[in-house]
């Protein structure tokens, strides 16, 4: 049993109804900010009725408002949220029979729904019911019996783990203490301090301070109105004994059999915050997979932001043990976060993308697997999404290009394009670039565009038809793409060449007018293309000229190109350097592409033009076309 699909409306920025399904194990929620992790996260909060962290329920700012409705306004007039809880054997269904799917006894419903209108004592009037009639008696029992912990994102372990009354160590202890009790049976630990508490009473110090305390008591008051005072450990009980325990750390594992050191405890404010985090989370699933499974059908904890305060080894390493401590446990996991390590570490399964619809202030949520992946291509994106590629889960645009030279180079391009675009030219205002609308680039190291670009498809890029319908990532994916043809050849705009590359032929005809996703060619390649451009060979003839370190024909034939003014040269006349400049920067594209970007980052006045191809991708990546 576990919880499937959350659908809300009317809760923050759900003005619509919103619909995502949960994985029986971890799932992990990635966007940018602003699309509704967090509020579907304090969502199942509500609904479950988590309050470790004093939530005090709804709130007047939990109904939605429109983004034109002044923040006084009163917002909807109802939000509704409910969950369905799927897969239940047989003394699940027996157990959750008032919330049972009448179609479907493997299935069961928990809704609730409030109204915004206050009564007297400045509550919102709510209603909670499960199954599919509001009308019948709710079990509160059936509730308690899903066991939800929640973990923020700003987590303060310290406290958590300290010595205090429910805290989460208390309650771990409490857990395990209880277990194999008989009624009435003293916990050993209780007989311990009894006996040490009478040895207490016969210690010379502790006897002395009784005395003195004693007298002191009678001097004061007399022997008719004084009391009676005794030092010793105040609480007996064992629920009490532990809430005066709290977790210290050691800073190193045992080695070589030998066990740890008792005297080299350190208090956990002496860690580092973020193996704090680790310990603070490992109390809490060893609470959750403590719990009786008698009495808890099912399991769930919400984590936002797992990544805060762990380099990215430690954060694989956490991801890694969620995804096995779920499977192994059957405890579910619902996991936000803002991390590229994480979603590149994760399963591929259990990635759901938040996004802001082109259409509609309501987000969008796209579910990785059910993006129409072939088993090849979800193969060969689970071992390339590394952290740099991963960053498309998180983008309002995407440009997928096919090696390091455009990757060097495209913010570069980005800030010239858009600031000719605002009519404010190469020297206009540096926040204007790819980052600032969102734009991620990613480096394909080859031309492996339709892998990335089924995420983003809506229909299969793999069989002949390309006819499947299926889910997709709704934002813009860009990909910039190299003609290719013969390397003789010499095309340019008025006399182009037929593409040597069949990957954009193919690709082409299944993405012709697709409104998320296009392909952008060139003449035949960038640097090639870049040199037909303007005046671009005299700029691209100094950076060759500095890749070239001894003098000779190829390093004074650069200086030619760097001395020359090419505005209003020929096709014929440009394309024969761009053919020689070409083949002399072959072996030095990397190098190249990253002085050419240095002297466009420096030297904002630079007379250079950006080819048409690169800049349709990058107005249409960035929506600005």
């Amino acid at each position: 049993m576990y919880l499937s699909t959350l659908r809300i409306r009317g809760y923050r920025l759900f003005r619509d109804s919103f619909e995502i399904g949960f994985e029986k194990g971890l799932t992990v929620l990635v966007g940018e900010n602003g699309t509704g992790k967090s509020a579907i996260v304090d969502a199942l909060r509500l609904l479950l009725l988590e309050d470790e962290y004093g939530r005090g329920g709804v709130s007047s700012s939990d109904f939605h408002r429109p983004i034109d409705q002044p923040a006084a306004s009163r917002g909807g007039d109802r939000l509704e949220l409910h969950c369905v809880l799927d897969d239940l054997d047989e003394r699940a269904q027996a157990a959750y029979l008032p919330w049972l799917d009448i179609k479907n006894t493997r299935r069961a419903f928990l809704n609730l729904a409030v109204e915004n209108r206050e009564d007297q004592r400045g509550r919102f009037k709510r209603r909670i019911w499960g199954g599919e009639s509001a009308t019948g008696l709710f079990e509160w029992e059936l509730l308690n019996a899903i066991v939800c912990a929640y973990l923020p994102p700003l987590r303060d372990a310290n406290s958590r783990l300290g010595a205090y009354r429910g805290s989460r160590l208390a309650r771990l202890l409490r857990s395990l203490g209880q277990r194999g009790l008989g009624e009435g049976e003293q916990h050993p630990l209780e007989t311990q301090v009894n006996v040490f508490n009478r040895e207490l009473l016969g210690d010379e110090t502790i006897q002395r301070a009784n005395k003195f305390v004693r007298d002191n008591m009678i001097n004061a008051l007399g022997t008719v109105l004084g009391q009676d005072a005794m030092i010793q450990f105040s609480e007996v009980k064992f629920e009490r004994i532990v809430e005066r325990l709290k977790l210290l750390f050691y800073p190193h594992l045992p080695q070589n059999g030998q066990g740890t050191a008792p005297a080299l405890f350190r208090e956990l404010d002496e860690n580092s915050l973020g193996y704090n985090n680790v310990m603070y989370l490992a109390t809490v699933l060893a609470e959750l997979e403590d719990l009786d499974s008698s009495e808890v059908f099912v399991k769930i904890v919400l984590i936002e932001e797992p990544e805060a305060h762990l380099h990215p080894q430690l954060q694989v390493k956490l991801l890694g043990y969620l995804q096995n401590k779920a499977k192994l446990t059957g405890i579910q996991g619902i996991v936000t976060t803002h991390s590229p390590t994480i979603a590149a570490s994760v399963a591929l399964e259990s990635i759901k993308v938040l996004t802001r619809s082109i259409d509609t202030d309501n987000p969008v949520v796209s579910s990785i697997k059910d993006c129409g992946l072939s088993a090849g291509t979800k193969f060969f994106i689970a071992r390339w999404l590394d952290i740099t590629k991963s960053t498309l889960l998180f983008a309002r645009g995407v440009i997928l290009v096919e090696g390091i030279t455009e990757a060097l180079l495209m913010s570069e391009f980005g800030r010239i394009v858009i600031g000719e675009g605002r009519g404010v030219g190469h020297n206009g205002d540096r926040s204007e670039s790819l980052e600032d609308y969102g734009v991620s680039v990613i480096n394909m190291g080859g031309g492996y565009f339709k892998h990335f670009m089924q995420l983003f498809a809506g229909h299969s890029l793999s069989d002949q038809s390309g006819s499947t319908r299926c889910d997709k990532i709704p934002v813009r994916c860009a990909g910039i793409i190299d003609c290719d043809p013969r390397k003789d050849s010499r095309p340019t705009a008025s006399s182009p060449c037929d593409c040597g590359n069949p990957q954009y032929s193919l690709l082409a005809r299944k993405l012709e007018n697709h409104p998320n996703c296009r392909l952008f060619c060139n003449l035949k390649t960038l640097e090639y293309d870049l040199a037909m451009e303007g005046n671009n060979l005299q700029l691209m003839g100094k950076v060759l000229s500095r890749t070239v370190s001894t003098d000779g024909p190829i390093k004074r034939r650069a200086l030619d190109l760097a001395c020359s003014a090419w505005g209003d040269a020929s096709e014929e006349a440009k394309s024969e350097e761009a053919s020689w400049l070409l083949d002399h920067i072959s072996r030095t594209k990397g190098e190249f592409a990253q002085l050419l970007a240095q002297e466009l980052s420096e030297d904002h006045t630079v007379d250079f033009s950006v080819p048409g191809y690169l800049r349709q991708a990058i107005l249409w990546a960035a929506g600005l076309s």
